[in-house]
């Protein structure tokens, strides 16, 4: 006999577990189905950065010609695996016509609003003596660059930033010791985003599951979802392998495993699993005193807790669960370019973290009904602004599921915008 939960979540990584809690906090009764554990996706071994000046979407003017240099270089920060694979074709092409001057107009302020309010509900989390501490600080961050391509193509984007009214500062060597003290040696300059801010992940996601816990929500972990049962325009049924699911509502919040997912329901959603890899010292000798990005390779380092953690790299692998050091390699090279106690000799593998993050052809992400089933709603594709997003995002379908007036205009991100 199947169970019935008031909201049924699928996928317990940040997103939805932000969503979780805000569904919740209105009284809501909420059941979520994680395939792992908690976080076990893209969220746990992300940098920590909750970052407005992400508003620059990853569907932009000179990517793809970029790309293409980089395809065949196994360490180049983004690679694709070649493989024949139908979705990912379709995926490239709208990835490309999405590069245009056009459509970075058009992101950018829906980057800019979702993490900035994303950055101010932290600010509210961190303030509330309910929620335990994720170590959030608003620390900034710098963007730093040792070559004069790095440094054009930084100033390019702080006037962008300054254009969509964000607080950027454009640093000399000088000034860039000033606000980075004991920082990157090899750094001509960088721009500085105050608004930035840094927060721990692991002690985010372990926060929203004390307070999911606390209002009542039932978190089974290790439950996959294997297939559904449409009827007369809703979801009837959620399968997984031991018990079958009915809800009122189901949020589809899976990351990038979302679109397999959406598939067992006749849904076409444009989401690619992109491999991201981050190594974390233990017990750095020092640690920066704010987060900041290698311009040239997206290498971002931050500091978090005592340790320090260098992430980047995109790789479009399918769903390729392989941890391949060489690919970590490069992170590492190039942070010992700026970190004196960083080695750019190839880390064991135990010591490298791999996740898939969930990434769209046009950058932004994908929240919204689905207007064929009624009591579907789907928050993924948020690429590698989950984090930043994830408390707004969780806002946005509670919003949704409430019949409540929506507070961000929500037709840019409907899972519709590709038909």
């Amino acid at each position: 006999m199947a169970k019935h939960a008031d909201v049924l979540v699928i996928g317990g990584g940040v997103v939805g577990l932000a969503t979780a809690h805000a569904l919740l906090t209105r009284g809501r009764s909420v059941t979520i189905l994680e395939r792992k554990c908690a976080g076990a996706g893209a969220s746990w071994g992300n940098a920590g950065l909750v970052a407005p000046r992400y508003l620059i979407p990853l569907a932009a003017p000179g990517v793809v010609a970029q790309g293409l240099w980089w395809l065949l270089d196994r360490e180049s920060p983004f690679r694709i695996k070649p493989r024949l694979d139908p979705a990912l074709l379709q995926w490239l092409w709208a990835f490309w016509s999405h590069c245009t001057e056009a459509h970075v107009a058009h992101a950018s302020p829906i980057l800019r609003d979702l993490n900035l309010r994303g950055r101010a509900r932290y600010e509210e989390w961190a303030a509330a003596d309910a929620f335990d501490d994720f170590s959030f600080r608003a620390s900034g961050s710098v963007v730093v660059h040792r070559t004069e391509a790095g440094r054009q193509k930084d100033l390019k984007t702080a006037q962008q930033a300054k254009a969509a009214g964000l607080d950027v500062r454009v640093l000399n060597r000088a000034e860039l010791d000033d606000v980075l003290p004991n920082g990157p040696s090899e750094a001509r300059g960088g721009v500085y985003y105050p608004q930035d801010a840094l927060l721990n992940p692991v002690q985010l996601l372990s926060a929203l599951q004390a307070r999911i816990e606390a209002a009542g929500g039932v978190l089974r972990p290790g439950t996959a979802v294997t297939g559904f049962e449409r009827h007369n325009g809703r979801i009837r049924t959620v399968r997984t392998p031991r018990q079958a699911w009915t809800a009122d509502e189901v949020i589809l919040a899976a990351g990038a495993w979302s679109a397999p997912l959406a598939q067992k329901l006749g849904l076409d959603l444009p989401v690619q699993p992109a491999k991201g890899y981050s190594v974390t010292y233990a017990d750095p000798a020092e640690t920066p005193e704010r987060p900041y990005v290698l311009s040239e390779t997206k290498v971002a380092v931050t500091p978090m807790n005592g340790q320090l953690r260098c992430a980047g790299t995109l790789e479009l692998a399918g769903f390729d669960g392989s941890v391949d050091t060489r690919r970590a390699t490069p992170i590492l090279r190039e942070a010992a370019r700026y970190v004196p106690h960083v080695t750019p000799d190839a880390p064991e593998q135990e010591d490298v973290w791999a996740g898939f993050r969930p990434c769209t052809p046009d950058g932004l992400p994908i929240i919204g009904r689905v207007p064929s089933l009624d009591n579907l709603v789907v928050a993924t594709g948020h690429g590698m602004m989950g984090v930043s997003m994830s408390p707004v995002t969780g806002q946005l379908v509670a919003e949704m599921v409430e019949g409540d007036e929506p507070s961000f205009t929500l037709s840019p991100l409907s899972p519709t915008r590709f038909n």
